[in-house]
């Protein structure tokens, strides 16, 4: 579990979007608090168990509360270090400004990859590694080694873009009908990462109908290595029920 580093002040960009936590992992809902509030409170039970102890004479302070104000000095300690490493603001909006930057380049690639539908299909759902290629290789700059070229794959590809025109000739006009949107990051972890979360938004809705979320992605932006890690991938289940099937060559 991971405290927070720094939290920025705007609001939320995603209004209205279904969210997909019902389709996330467990382990992606973290709990974040702030490591000031963590000293400001240990600090304060420090001061409760040596009030208590002194009350019932230093031989009870010696005795009884010895141990639990060492252990509460102990995390005082720790948690003031942590305090100090804590970024300045600047540094701390400079790089979500550049973990969000990242994120809208991989949300494009991702997007890129939808031309490659109608292909897929007429090859009964394997992707062709040759016209993928040049998506891939782009990909791979943003992901630190650590993560697997297998997951840098189309994300998402929705069944109903099969009907497109295979070929050269897919018009530039194509109009998918969903679209990654990177979301905008407003955390600093303190290990120096922050957390991004890519959409697969519906694009094709009635009036008044909102956009359904097809698939969801997440990765951690590391500002040390300047590169996305930790990558997890998923669909909702309206988005498991219309995807294009795509198995490996």
């Amino acid at each position: 579990m991971r405290k927070t580093r720094f939290v920025a002040t705007s609001a939320s960009s995603q209004e209205g979007a279904d969210t997909p936590e019902q389709t996330e992992p467990g382990g992606g809902l973290r709990k974040r608090t702030l490591v000031a509030g963590v000293s400001m409170g240990v600090g304060a039970l420090l001061c409760f168990v040596l009030s208590a102890g002194l009350s019932g004479g230093q031989n009870a302070v010696s005795d009884r509360a010895a141990p639990e104000i060492f252990s509460l000095q102990e995390q005082i300690r720790i948690t003031e270090a942590k305090t100090a490493a804590l970024p300045k603001a600047d540094d701390a909006e400079r790089g979500l400004t550049a973990a969000l930057t990242a994120a809208g380049q991989v949300a494009k690639l991702q997007n890129d990859y939808r031309y490659l539908t109608p292909r897929v299909a007429a090859d009964s759902g394997t992707l062709d590694t040759a016209m993928s290629q040049s998506t891939l290789r782009n990909l791979i700059p943003y992901f630190a080694p650590s993560v697997h070229q297998a997951d840098l794959g189309p994300w998402y590809l929705l069944a109903s873009d099969k009907d497109v025109a295979a070929g050269v000739g897919i018009p530039m006009s194509f109009s998918s009908g969903f679209e990654w949107v990177a979301q905008v990051p407003y955390l600093v972890n303190d290990d120096s990462a922050i957390t991004v979360t890519w959409l697969a938004m519906e694009t094709r809705t009635g009036a008044g109908e909102r956009p359904a979320v097809l698939a969801w992605a997440r990765a951690d932006y590391d500002l040390v290595r300047k590169a996305f890690v930790n990558i997890q991938t998923g669909t909702t289940a309206t988005g498991e029920a219309l995807k294009q099937e795509v198995k490996a060559p």
